[in-house]
């Protein structure tokens, strides 16, 4: 009898209820067949009570199109031939477009029950994928591929950790005086906060990457700022005009103006101009532009 899937559900439930009836049949494959058969006319006759009696047969053969052995007439399964692993697996990934969520949990329920997912494991809620994919150029909706995210996680993290040491060891250097400060461990939070621990939250570990990008792009940017910093207050001091208009105030009686410009610029360079005096100044202009980028401050 041809179905009118315009007036009800039935293509729908025959999909349902067989996915349903492979489910018990791989999770009793240790009971004998009686026992099986039992779970299984069970299920039949609980999908079967809501349907009235004289459409009762027209959805027994819908399921029966999934069970070529089986015989509505007789209104019973006839247990299947003992699955695979592999067939088991197969038959699960074929029909999880007809798995609403309910029964995601109760599949998800007897696995972790079965042992063949850990205790720890829960049912994955629904999640929207888009905007972890538009990161990366891609139209998706999909999860990522499990171990090759966590083993991008791997790298990631070390490359992170690495620049993470490397950046607050340099600004204890130069930032010393700075108020800007680390406040938490990367290294001991991310570990905690992967296995699901409630004392470390989403926010906390978001501040902790963010106050290491805020510092690495600081001292990514704060050369180019220091560079022109010293450069000008060199040149403020250490000028050729500067020192003439300097030594022309303050030049001796019958002393040339270059004799007295020498003699300021040797002055000059003993108190500033020496290589500690410059390489102290160079420091400090770096942790002032560094502090100012930080700070969000735009000269």
């Amino acid at each position: 009898m041809p179905l009118d899937n315009s007036n009800d559900d039935i293509s729908l439930w025959g999909p349902a209820l067989a996915a349903r009836l492979r489910l018990i049949q791989a999770g009793f494959t240790d009971e004998d067949a009686a026992t099986r058969q039992a779970f299984l006319a069970e299920e039949v006759e609980r999908a079967l009570k809501p349907i009235t009696p004289s459409r009762k047969r027209q959805y027994l053969e819908a399921v029966s199109n999934y069970f070529p052995a089986w015989q509505p007439e007789v209104q019973k399964v006839e247990p299947a031939p003992q699955p695979t692993l592999e067939n088991v697996v197969g038959q699960l990934v074929a029909f999880a477009p007809e798995i609403n969520d309910e029964m995601r949990m109760e599949i998800a329920r007897q696995l972790i029950a079965a042992k063949i997912i850990p205790e720890t494991a829960s049912p994955a809620p629904a999640a929207h994928y888009g905007e972890f994919w538009r990161k990366f150029g891609l139209e998706a909706e999909k999860p990522p591929h499990h171990e090759r995210a966590l083993r991008l996680l791997m790298a990631l993290s070390e490359f992170f950790l690495a620049l993470d040491q490397l950046s607050w060891a340099l600004w204890r250097t130069i930032g010393a005086k700075s108020a800007y400060r680390k406040e938490w461990e990367f290294s001991k939070l991310a570990g905690p906060y992967l296995s699901g621990d409630p004392e470390v939250s989403t926010e906390q570990m978001r501040q902790l990457i963010e106050r290491t990008r805020k510092l690495v792009a600081a001292l990514s940017g704060a050369p180019g700022r220091a560079g022109s910093d010293v450069a000008a207050k060199h040149a403020g001091i250490f000028s050729p005009e500067v020192i003439e208009a300097a030594a022309r105030l303050e030049k001796r009686a019958l002393e040339s103006l270059d004799s007295a410009s020498w003699r300021d610029y040797k002055q000059r360079y003993h108190v500033g101009g020496a290589a500690p005096h410059l390489e102290a100044a160079i420091q400090s202009a770096v942790a002032q532009a560094a502090e100012d980028l930080i700070g969000g401050r735009v000269r």
